[in-house]
């Protein structure tokens, strides 16, 4: 069975290693790709001898490239709306800083005019020139990073009917299955995100008096309203950015919309059309050069879907879009940026503020669908409801995640060593017995889960790849060498326990024989013996209290010490030695099969957890979410199994205390930091009423754990629902009790309230230093420590119905703490609770008569 594995996993990784690169292109897909580049080659020539002002669908002006044609039927009656709307959210930047005192060099005209005609010069003068708002411009150059926010339905083109187009003659190569347009945003409001990214440097240069005013750019918005699934709608955007005026324009392109190339007719001005154009003629001209050079094989660069439509098996039409991005510029003027992003991305060690976050306004048109939408933000919305899109610099958010990571990687670093000095204190069967198997199993699963996560991120992101990889190993490492060891520990310390029930089970099926069966003679039945405890002791933990029990014959067995018996010791280690190669081997091969058989089960309960979770990644928004919160909910719930296990073997102290508080904290920390920091890397979106749920939830199982080792482990379980289980704490009575005089334990000295004959015996003498014996107790020896044990005892004797109150409260005092002190084994012997206990994790057996002992 093992080569079969070995060979399938051997054969798995020839076929990934091994397996060719991806076909060519088909003739026909050839052909396609062919067209495609030739219509982008047509689309190219048109964009270098257009004009600003060529696209006017009022002056009815049209471009002949696919989606700006009058019969293509979309919405372009909107454009000079979205335009002048753009504008107006730069005036709002404009009036918000009082950019009107601080354009310097923007050579506004010198007349006083009337404050509204002064306004529209300043922004008619700042598209213009394109020069910067302040020198130095108080503006990232480079915007780089991941910039996020909320939307808010604009109002423009409410109440207008959904444009009307013509697929099939837009398209005519693809054929959609579906009329339904997908990335079709309905919902009033929701959530933005923008990964904007572009070149270090500038890649073209337009000439000395044109340097740095224009750069290509691009982007992945994702977009989701409440009707959206997984995360919403994801798509790539190409466009231009004006770093020195912080404008952005970007579109998406298609087989139904050249947007790309008809980039330049979105801006808001001649000096940006001109800049935009003279740059895109180089990008675009270059990018289908290299199509070219690789013999057809790339298709359509620009392209606003992760698979293009055409290769697609069930093609759907989707949404275009036009955004408008407008930097805000930071209130602090005396920053320089420049210095600052030099620092960022090529780091010297210079001393620096504190980097400043990228803020953002948005504007987003579809001019097929229909739409608009805008960020949301003053002035239309207060402050508090939302400050358009905000987020940091790529170079700033790598360092928040690399120290999110490094916090991440503590956290699995002190629960292995939380985890180590558990498996240290729990090195005997007699403890191991008393942790609970899926308690530690669930741990480990929360630390695979992690493991696989790290290793997924760290394949997409690489300026992270280092520390995100060192993580993944160190959740690796405790997953694999300590939780799955500590694991194989107890399952093999607990299989006679899982045999006895399923013995149990079995049994009332095998006492059902048939009627006709031949009863078998009393002569020939063997009796087996009920077990025999040598003097090396027991080597394995006794069956359950829970287990039955054979039957008493009145026969008293003598144990003999090794040191009296030297004969029989010698026989018996001769015939374990016979024995012993047999046994050996058939417990080595259960053992395997039952390690086989565990880790199996456990790294495909691991699998098919990360799996389900990718699949949920798809989701509508309220389904994943329940997802989520379920998941965590039952991973924070690892302690129940604990409580359960200390309720149905009556055990407490089964784990360490700085073991349960520690784990506790570690793996609710990275949990509440997602639900309550507003900027959390993932950009999770905050809970906090959950995660106070959360916190609450598992603050409730530490205090049920710490109260059953206080008040003893069924103390909340009524009296019925627990299968029964041996109380090594009992009430003792006294010799008052005429009903149950018997039941006072062995080595009983002389009751405390009865003065001694001779007061001077060494034997009742107290030893110094110890307090007055209070009255209703009794003293006992303590075989281990060899020190008495004052025990409270229950007299029976006839009280009026006040002094009955009183006893009661006695009573209960006594059975909730007192009992707390010692400890009675099934053989009638005391001892000191700490004294039995310390004992019992290396040995279940009376350390005065050698009695199997239940497991505590």
């Amino acid at each position: 069975m093992d080569t079969l594995r070995v060979t399938l996993v051997v054969f798995l990784l020839l076929f990934l290693f091994l397996s060719p690169d991806s076909q060519s292109p088909s003739l026909s897909q050839q052909r396609d790709i062919d067209q495609s580049i030739l219509e982008e080659r047509q689309a190219l020539n048109l964009l270098k001898s257009s004009s600003y002002g060529g696209l006017d669908a009022t002056n009815n002006r049209w471009l002949n490239i696919t989606g700006l044609r009058q019969n293509d039927g979309f919405a372009w009656d909107l454009l000079l709306d979205v335009q002048e709307r753009a504008k107006d959210q730069l005036q709002n930047i404009c009036n918000a800083f009082e950019f009107t005192s601080i354009f310097k060099n923007a050579s506004l005209p010198s007349e006083k005019l009337a404050k509204d005609d002064k306004e529209q010069n300043t922004v008619d003068k700042i598209l213009s020139t394109m020069k910067p708002f302040y020198d130095p411009a108080p503006l990232y150059q480079n915007v780089t990073g991941i910039i996020h926010g909320q939307w808010t339905r604009s109002t423009i083109g409410e109440g207008l009917a959904s444009p009307s187009l013509n697929l099939s003659a837009l398209t005519p190569r693809i054929g959609y299955v579906s009329q339904h347009y997908n990335r079709n945003i309905t919902g009033r409001r929701g959530d933005l995100r923008f990964h904007i990214h572009e070149g270090n440097d500038d890649d073209f240069k337009l000439g000395l008096e044109d340097d740095g005013l224009v750069r290509d750019v691009k982007a992945t918005m994702t977009i989701k309203d409440e009707s959206s699934s997984g995360d919403g709608w994801e798509m790539s955007l190409f466009g231009v950015h004006y770093p020195l005026q912080g404008g952005i324009v970007l579109s998406t392109t298609s087989e139904k919309f050249a947007g790309i190339f008809a980039l330049p007719h979105f801006t808001l001005s001649g000096r940006a059309y001109s800049l935009a154009q003279r740059v895109l003629n180089q990008t675009l001209t270059s990018t289908i050069d290299a199509q070219e050079a690789d013999f057809g094989t790339v298709s359509s660069p620009w392209t606003s879907s992760p698979h293009k439509p055409s290769d697609a098996l069930f093609p759907v039409p989707h949404c275009e879009f036009i955004v408008y991005l407008q930097q805000h510029p930071n209130e602090d003027t005396s920053i320089n940026f420049r210095k600052l992003e030099k620092e960022l991305r090529y780091p010297t060690g210079a001393s620096m503020p504190s980097v400043p976050t990228i803020r953002l306004s948005a504007l987003i048109f579809s001019p097929d669908c229909g739409f608009v939408l805008e960020s949301k933000g003053p002035p239309d919305f207060a402050p508090q409801e939302g400050l358009h899109l905000d987020g940091q610099k790529l170079e700033s958010y790598m360092r928040v995640a690399r120290h999110c990571i490094i916090a991440f990687a503590a956290v699995i670093c002190a629960q292995m060593f939380l985890l180590i000095r558990q498996m240290k204190d729990a090195s005997t069967p007699s403890t191991k017995s008393r942790i609970s198997f899926y308690t530690i199993a669930m741990m480990a699963l929360g630390d695979g889960f992690a493991c696989m996560g790290f290793m997924f991120v760290s394949m997409m992101i690489d300026a992270a790849f280092l520390p995100l990889i060192t993580t993944a190993f160190l959740s690796f490492l405790g997953v694999s060498f300590f939780g799955m060891k500590f694991l194989m520990d107890i399952w093999t310390v607990q299989a006679p326990e899982r045999q006895g029930r399923d013995r149990q089970r079995q049994r009332p099926w095998n006492e059902i024989a048939p009627a006709n069966a031949a009863p078998v003679s009393a002569a020939t039945t063997t009796p087996v013996p009920a077990g025999i405890v040598t003097a090396a002791g027991a080597d394995i933990l006794p069956l359950p209290v829970t287990a039955r029990r054979p039957a008493d014959t009145g026969a008293t067995p003598i144990i003999v010490p090794s040191d009296q018996d030297v004969d029989a010791e010698t026989a018996d280690n001769q015939e374990n030695t016979a024995t012993q190669p047999a046994a050996q081997i058939t417990t080595l091969n259960t053992a395997r099969r039952e390690m086989s058989a565990l880790y199996s089960k456990f790294y495909f309960l691991l699998l098919g957890l990360i799996f389900l979770s990718l699949h949920a990644t798809t989701w509508p928004i309220s389904l994943r979410t329940f997802y989520t919160n379920t998941i965590c909910f039952i991973y924070l719930s690892f302690w129940l199994p604990q409580i359960n296990r200390n309720i149905t073997r009556n055990c407490r102290r089964a784990l360490r205390w700085e073991f349960v508080i520690g784990q506790s904290i570690l793996r609710l920390a990275p949990i509440v930091y997602f639900y309550t920091v507003p900027k959390n890397v993932l950009f999770f979106s905050n809970d906090r009423n959950t995660a106070y749920i959360f916190i609450a939830w598992v603050w409730l199982q530490v205090w049920a754990l710490g109260s059953q080792e206080i008040l003893g482990p069924r103390f909340f379980v009524p009296k019925g629902w627990a299968p029964p289980a041996y109380d090594y704490h009992p009430i003792l009575r006294g010799e008052g009790d005429e009903e149950s005089g018997s039941t006072m334990p062995i080595g009983f000295t002389q009751p405390a309230t009865s003065l001694p004959t001779h007061p001077n015996s060494p034997s009742l003498q107290p030893k110094t230093g110890s307090s007055k014996v209070r009255p209703n107790t009794a003293i006992f020896d303590c075989a281990i420590c060899t020190e008495n044990i004052t025990v409270p005892i229950i007299r029976k004797v006839v009280l009026t119905d006040r002094e009955s109150q009183g006893s009661a409260s006695a009573s209960l005092s006594t059975t909730l703490f007192s009992r707390r002190a010692y400890m009675v084994t099934p053989c009638k012997h005391v001892f000191h609770s700490g004294c039995l206990e310390g004992w019992m994790r290396y040995r279940l057996q009376c350390p005065i008569c050698r009695e199997n002992l239940p497991p505590l």
